[in-house]
This record gives C-alpha cells, sequence and structure tokens, in this order.
C-alpha cells in the first residue's frame, strides 16, 4: 500500500481544493458562508475520504469510502454548477473545477469497480487473494477436454 498523498487522485484532490480555495476567495461576502466554505469543505472531505479507502483493509470498507467519495464529489459539482449559474465564479474557474472533478471521479470509479471485483472474487476473509484460495477442486486431470466419445458428457443434439 502506498500512501496516499502518492496517489493521483489525491494529487488531482489537491489540485481540486487548492481551485476551491481561490473560488471561496472570489466568491462575494453575501455567498461565501452559504456555498464557499461549503465547497471548501467537501474537497477536504474528498480528501480525507480518498486516503480513508487507501488505507482501507477490506475490499468492502473500499467500497463504502469510495461511495461516499463520489457522493461528496457530485455535491462540489453541483455547488461550484450553481455558483457558476448565479456568477459568483468566472468561467474558467468553472471549466477546470470540471475538470478536476471529472478526473477524479473516473479515477474513484476504476477504484470502486477494482474493489467490488475483489470483493466478489475473494473468499479470503483478510481481503487478500493467494494463489490457492481461487483454486477449485476438479474431478478432471488438468487440461483436460470432453472428447466426443466420453460417456460423461450429453450426446449433441441431432
Amino acid at each position: 500500500m502506498s500512501l496516499a498523498t502518492d496517489l493521483e487522485i489525491h494529487k488531482q484532490g489537491t489540485a481540486l481544493l487548492d481551485l476551491c480555495a481561490d473560488v471561496q476567495a472570489r466568491i462575494p461576502r453575501a455567498f461565501r458562508a452559504s456555498m464557499g466554505y461549503r465547497i471548501a469543505d467537501e474537497c477536504v472531505e474528498i480528501l480525507v475520504l480518498i486516503g480513508r479507502a487507501n488505507a482501507a483493509r477490506q475490499p468492502q470498507d473500499r467500497a463504502t469510502h469510495l461511495e461516499q467519495l463520489l457522493e461528496r464529489l457530485q455535491v462540489a459539482q453541483i455547488l461550484l454548477r450553481t455558483a457558476h449559474a448565479k456568477r459568483l465564479i468566472a468561467t474558467k474557474l468553472w471549466a477546470t473545477s470540471i475538470e478536476l472533478t471529472d478526473t477524479i471521479g473516473k479515477m474513484a470509479n476504476g477504484w470502486l469497480k477494482s474493489a467490488r471485483a475483489r470483493l466478489t472474487s475473494s473468499p479470503a476473509s483478510d481481503g487478500m487473494t493467494t494463489p490457492h484460495a481461487t483454486a477449485t477442486p476438479s474431478a478432471e486431470p488438468q487440461g483436460y477436454t470432453p472428447g466426443l466419445f466420453d460417456t460423461n458428457t450429453a450426446a449433441p443434439a441431432a
């Protein structure tokens, strides 16, 4: 397991938080408390959830953190879209934020897909797979292919 700060998704999340700090500074005072702080808080929570997902040992825990991350990312997107619609932030800032949230969303969805695949295919209790854990005993020798004259296979339909 690598450090969360070394992950590309964390670097993108940090860039999003940096951008949201700029957004917060440029939002008029009347909306700063309701929108600006909330956008920054969502970005901080996204970074926290990236760290939690990276530290999770069980695929189920990792999937839970990633689902929460994707939900927080959607909230941040909605807040940024609303701030742009109200002309509280410039189009360039909004466009950059959408690029970052899309990138983070794609990475998180890929990570979630991987965690769910491990969840369904991993019979081991610790979430780690071993070469012998996935092998299933078989009556036929390895590499055996049923032939035409096998008595154990169904006859082809005429």
